[in-house]
Formats: structure tokens, C-alpha cells, sequence
């Protein structure tokens, strides 16, 4: 578990030839870190005199903040071991029609298994996009640079797991299942665009430079 290994070797790792981690477990770290920034900017607004209406939603969106983070820290694990478990399959013998039947089933339910984990890390910066919109709208002004960035973050971590989930779906056989898988990818990816648009809008109508 990196979580449990310093930045250093995770860093080392993801440079290194081997397949992971790779970009599933990047995009999920830097979900983590969006998260992670989102829920720094509503705790600089808890206690402030100027935001005393607003704390009880405030604490809501650091619980919110602090679900998703854990949810991506997870996901970096799943997406290694999904890969692992594919690349398991693909070596499986293949000598006899029975071998190449078996084979070609377990790499199919790999190949969905591998598509779904990252689709959850797109799914799930969707919703960080939603609550870093609404903490730029009620968070602390002075620190709406940074929320900004948490949205960046949470737009690459999309933008990055889709690659993750499309090269899975070309692969599939099963055309149904493709399109399902695409059409949830394509619906979240539009709405993160969309929510981030409004982040900007939040910031820049309280004046954040």
C-alpha cells in the first residue's frame, strides 16, 4: 500500500518501467490531493467571524472533503490490483479450445473490472468539482486561489481515469456493456466540465485574484 510508503518511492515507482503504478493510481492521487486541498480551504473558514452563517454547511462539506479523499486513497490500491488481476488473466494458457474459452471470459470480467475502477475516480471527481464549487461560493476568500487549484486537481483526475476506462471499453466484447461503461463516462465527464465553469464564475464574482 503506497499510503503507507513515502512519496519518494511512489514517485520512483511511477518513473520506473514497471506497469505499476500508472496513470489510474496517478489520477486517483491526484483526486486524493484536490480533495485534500478542498477540505484545507473550508477548515481556514470554520471559527471566522465573517462566515458565521455559513459553518454548519462548511463542516458538512469538510466531512464531504475528507469521504472523498479516503474514497480516492482506496481507489489507487484497487486500480493497481485490477491491473494486476488483468495482467494475470492474459497469461493464462491457451493450448486447448477449452484454455482459450476460459481465458477469453476472465479477460473480458478483468477488462470490466479495470474499466469500472477508474470510471468510480471520474465519478467521484465530479462530486469533489461540486463541493469545491460550493466552498468557492462560502469558503474563506482569502484562499479561493487554492480551491481553484483543488478544481484543477479534481479536472485532471477525471480527465485522466477516462483514459484509463476508454482503453478498457475498446476491448470489450460486449457491445452492451461498452456502451453502458461509455455513456456513465460521458455523462460525468460533461457535468465536471460544467461544475468547474461555475467554480471559476464563484471566484471570480468574489473577486479573487
Amino acid at each position: 500500500m503506497y499510503l503507507d510508503k513515502t512519496l519518494q518511492q511512489y514517485l520512483d515507482d511511477l518513473a520506473s518501467a514497471q506497469p505499476t503504478p500508472g496513470g489510474g493510481s496517478a489520477s486517483a492521487l491526484t483526486g486524493a490531493m484536490g480533495a485534500s486541498l478542498a477540505c484545507m480551504v473550508a477548515r481556514l473558514t470554520v471559527g471566522k467571524a465573517d462566515y458565521t452563517v455559513v459553518q454548519q454547511e462548511i463542516g458538512d462539506l469538510i466531512e464531504q472533503g475528507e469521504s472523498l479523499r479516503a474514497r480516492f486513497q482506496e481507489l489507487m490500491r484497487l486500480d493497481i490490483e485490477a491491473y494486476g488481476k488483468l495482467s494475470s488473466c492474459f497469461k493464462m494458457p491457451r493450448e486447448t479450445s477449452e484454455e482459450k474459452e476460459a481465458r477469453k471470459q476472465a479477460v473480458q470480467g478483468a477488462l470490466v473490472e479495470a474499466a469500472l475502477v477508474p470510471l468510480e475516480m471520474v465519478e467521484r471527481a465530479l462530486e469533489l468539482v461540486r463541493c469545491c464549487k460550493r466552498v468557492a461560493e462560502i469558503g474563506n476568500k482569502n484562499v479561493l486561489s487554492d480551491i481553484a487549484t483543488a478544481t484543477s486537481l479534481a479536472l485532471a483526475a477525471g480527465n485522466g481515469a477516462a483514459w484509463m476506462v476508454n482503453v478498457n471499453i475498446t476491448s470489450l466484447k460486449d457491445a452492451d456493456k461498452a456502451q453502458e461503461l461509455q455513456g456513465r463516462l460521458d455523462g460525468a465527464l460533461g457535468q465536471i466540465t460544467e461544475e468547474a465553469l461555475g467554480v471559476n464564475r464563484a471566484i471570480e464574482e468574489r473577486g479573487a485574484k
